[in-house]
């Protein structure tokens, strides 16, 4: 099992994922606990804390630090043990994650006065990692900003759904670096949150929160966005055909009424009757179209329509 000594402390990093020495270097009251067992199909974050005896405290626990979006079970996870004296974690997938650079981490650690700066170092590049995963992310949602104004479809609103779940996805996973945060304190004493690699990582911790919550107001901004315009269309849709059948009503009646097949119509025999009919169904319809006006009920379909014309004839331009 590496071992990496520094000026005033040690970390503990297993090599292969079957290696037993982690667990053989665990207390006995740990080891017990059967933990690693629990984490070995997790799918939520496993923290434990002992306060029980003064100048000993510890966690342990298993956090996960990174999840596909693709894929559920596609994830990543520290598994660790922290104490006053030392630092123990599984093996950590450094050559899948460019951001994660071992030597630099390393490097920093150096500076590490004890255990507890040595996991927020780690949990810190780890935070790194995932703001700058974020920036692509953060495209995507601009693009999609501008995509709902030109394009307001079932494509887009699927989309919104995906970019939706993504966001929950970077909460949930955030969600255990916050509790990482606050556990230290409460198990080590108020005096760790003086030094400058926890105050580093928790700056860090607190940005990354901040833009995910943004990020999901802004989502949200876009689905609100979305159902208004839907219930705008919808709504006009509803109106035109309401009133084109209205409008309709006189020839569908009068058409109705002279189809019949009876054999005593006197329609049948008038000499004007088809004029006649023409300007019955012509008036009857320009009163129901004036009624409708005179209420408002056609107006705004009118210069929707107008508007429509407008902007396509500039836009050919």
């Amino acid at each position: 099992m590496p071992k990496y000594t520094f000026q005033q402390t040690v970390w503990h990093e297993e090599e292969t994922e079957v290696e037993t020495e982690f667990i053989d270097m665990l207390p006995e009251s740990i080891r017990r606990h059967s933990w690693r067992d629990e984490s070995k199909d997790m799918t939520v974050n496993i923290l434990h804390a002992d306060t029980s005896t003064p100048g000993k405290e510890s966690i342990w626990g298993s956090l996960i630090y990174r999840q596909s979006p693709e894929h559920k079970g596609d994830l990543r996870t520290l598994h660790f043990f922290l104490s006053n004296d030392i630092l123990l974690t599984n093996k950590l997938d450094y050559e899948e994650d460019e951001d994660m650079d071992k030597k630099k981490i390393l490097q920093h650690m150096e500076s590490a006065e004890n255990p507890v700066e040595l996991l927020m170092i780690l949990l810190g590049a780890m935070v790194g990692s995932l703001l700058h995963k974020i920036d692509g992310f953060e495209e995507r949602l601009r693009n999609l900003l501008w995509k709902i104004r030109v394009e307001n479809n079932k494509e887009t609103l699927a989309e919104i759904e995906s970019i939706r779940h993504e966001i929950l996805l970077w909460k949930n996973v955030i969600l255990g670096f916050i509790e990482m945060k606050m556990v230290l304190p409460e198990t080590f004493g108020k005096q760790i949150t003086d030094g400058p690699e926890y105050y580093r990582t928790s700056a860090r911790i607190d940005r990354i929160r901040m833009l995910i919550n943004a990020y999901e107001d802004e989502v949200n901004n876009m689905v609100d966005m979305e159902n208004v315009v839907a219930n705008y269309r919808g709504n006009e849709i509803m109106k035109t055909l309401t009133v084109l059948t209205t409008l309709f009503t006189p020839v569908m009646a009068f058409g109705a009424l002279w189809g019949m097949n009876f054999r005593h119509m006197p329609e049948l025999t008038w000499t004007f009757g088809y004029l006649v009919s023409l300007i019955i169904i012509i008036v009857s319809t320009a009163i129901l179209y004036y009624y409708l006006k005179s209420k408002g009920w056609t107006g705004d379909i009118l210069q929707s329509i107008k508007k429509d014309s407008t902007g396509s004839g500039n836009r050919r331009k």
